[in-house]
């Protein structure tokens, strides 16, 4: 199954999780009744999960991944966000949560004082570096980094690694930054295979809304893509002025053929984000 535009990695809620797990569901096409069956879990296991109502244990999780048609690796991120949530850190976010609602914290995360006071000041060094740099670009305030990567030169923010759309035959890493009062959008895209990528092949770029998850068609750009071989690396960029201050990310995607619009374009999917760049005229 592809997930390549899902992003388990800018997860840091249970609802967050949730929601994405019941994304995978919709596309293995598989009922709770189907799920009880492949995976061995009691259906009411499988509902509290796909409700958000409880963080399900690491079995659980590998043997529904499994049962919907991921594969090993493909199941190594959600594993690893499944393994931050437990951890508690990061600390989920209430304001996401529909009338403002608190997220549910495994009873190890609350315990785990300690632990929590041990990572304080590793964040402070960290902020400390952040505003020396951003602020002699004069860009602090402006982006807020995740843990998907730091920007380069330049104040381009991107995501971590290069994300692969199989059905493309393509790795995609989108970025995002300020440029003249506006917010660029950018994505690298580079060929999976030696050989390059066979027939055409179209990337795309758009702003999201993080909070609203609005999509701009306006903002919507697409570039015809020919990669001879796996050592070139080309871009698909745009710049978008954002109809109201708030935080946004770069989504990005890639199909062959040369559709107007991306697979992700549909409401329930997100594309593969970049970093959230906070922006205000």
């Amino acid at each position: 199954m592809d997930v390549s535009d899902l992003n388990p990695e800018q997860i840091d809620t249970v609802q967050q999780f949730a929601r994405a797990l019941r994304t995978i569901q919709a596309r293995a096409g598989l009922s709770l009744r189907q799920l009880e069956k492949n995976a061995d879990v009691s259906k009411s296991t499988l509902s509290l999960m796909l409700k958000g109502e409880r963080l399900p244990t690491k079995r659980t999780v590998e043997v529904f991944l499994r049962a919907c048609g991921l594969g090993e690796e493909q199941a190594e991120p959600w594993l690893r966000t499944r393994g931050h949530l437990e951890s508690g850190w990061p600390t989920p976010d209430s304001s996401d949560e529909p009338g403002g609602s608190e997220a549910p914290r495994p009873s190890s995360a609350l315990a785990d004082d300690q632990q929590s006071r041990d990572r304080r000041p590793r964040i402070t060094v960290y902020a400390v570096v952040a505003v020396a740099v951003l602020g002699a670009a004069g860009i602090w305030g402006a982006i807020h980094f995740g843990s998907t990567s730091a920007p380069p030169p330049g104040g381009e923010a991107c995501r971590e690694g290069y994300q692969p759309v199989v059905r493309a035959g393509v790795a995609i890493k989108p970025c995002i930054e300020l440029s003249q009062g506006k917010v660029r959008m950018n994505v690298y895209i580079k060929a999976l295979q030696p050989a390059g990528t066979s027939g055409e092949v179209t990337a795309y770029v758009w702003l999201t809304h993080r909070d609203s998850k609005d999509k701009y068609r306006q903002s919507l750009h697409s570039c015809p893509v020919a990669l001879p071989d796996d050592q070139k690396v080309t871009t698909c960029a745009n710049t978008f002025t954002p109809p109201e201050p708030g935080h946004y990310y770069t989504a990005a995607s890639a199909q062959t053929g040369t559709d107007p619009l991306p697979p992700e374009w549909t409401p329930q999917y997100t594309g593969t984000q970049s970093p959230t760049l906070r922006w205000q005229p």
